[in-house]
């Protein structure tokens, strides 16, 4: 056995004791992270829209309204492609809503709160009317879960805002996972993912969304709305954070340590491999 190989054999084993992984994972939307528009059954447009991504569904002809609407992607329509997305998008709705809840929040507006990262779980449905802060916490890889039994209702003017992020916040995810129907209000800012059990509707103007719209029946921008949709905006679409385990639950995910980690690191792994290395010596035959 090589210098090479008894080095990495404390090192990896040191890595394996804390829990460190050795390999990255896929973002639990996995295909279905590739669109901004998503619907099972139609998407339809009646505004100028911008829609910054790809727009899909899985009906043949059911990407109405561009124009006068603009879509800076591609359009996919009842292909493999759009077969697919749907099915990640059902997997990682079933994942998000089996995920522990970290607080309740039924019955309680979600307008005015100020949110650390976490699993906020609603029975029944859930509401925001005025500004929601997510604060960050200066936590790289902040995760927000919104776990909604019904639907998901915003009023008119409603604002999601994110702040204390590292990185313009790059490593961030959020997701709003409702069993049932998303309604979004008019002049609305939101952030994250919106994953709907069946439709997604904007039923009012001039709304701006970070992130994606992903529904397992329809996503209508109704009469008079203008959506401008972007579905990476800055570095990512808020899609980090979680990944699959080996038994395909959702879970946080452990970041691979900076190089900086190492520091602390290497001193282990010498020590490891001081102590095996003399383990081999104290059990050579004697000449």
């Amino acid at each position: 056995m090589n210098i090479k190989s008894l080095l990495s054999v404390p090192i990896i084993a040191f890595a394996m004791l804390l829990g460190l992984p050795t390999t990255g994972s896929a973002q639990i939307l996995m295909s279905a992270g590739n669109f901004t528009l998503l619907g099972g059954t139609v998407v339809s447009n009646s505004g100028s829209s911008l829609i910054t991504g790809n727009v899909g569904t899985d009906a043949a002809n059911g990407v109405t309204g561009f124009p006068p609407g603009v879509i800076t992607g591609t359009i996919y329509e009842a292909d493999a492609t759009t077969n697919q997305a749907n099915l990640d998008l059902i997997q990682a709705a079933m994942g998000l809503s089996n995920m522990t809840s970290t607080q309740t929040e039924t019955g309680i507006d979600l307008g005015g709160q100020i949110l650390m990262p976490g699993v906020y779980t609603f029975s029944d449905a859930a509401s925001l009317d005025g500004t929601l802060t997510l604060d960050a916490n200066n936590e790289p890889n902040a995760v927000w879960v919104f776990q909604i039994g019904s639907s998901l209702t915003t009023a008119g003017l409603s604002t999601v805002v994110l702040e204390n992020t590292v990185n313009n916040g790059s490593g961030v995810g959020i997701y709003w996972d409702a069993a049932a129907a998303i309604t979004i209000g008019a002049n609305n800012t939101m952030l994250g993912n919106y994953l709907a059990g069946t439709s997604i509707t904007l039923d009012g103007a001039d709304s701006n969304l970070g992130g994606r719209l992903l529904a397992e029946a329809a996503v209508t921008i109704a009469t008079t709305s203008n959506l401008n949709a972007t579905g990476d905006p800055g570095a990512d679409g808020y899609d980090n954070g979680l990944m699959y385990n080996g038994s395909g639950q959702v879970v946080s995910e452990i970041a691979v340590p900076e190089p900086a980690a190492f520091l602390w690191l290497a001193p282990l792994g010498a020590m490891g491999f001081a102590f095996w290395r003399r383990r081999l010596v104290l059990n050579q035959p004697a000449s």
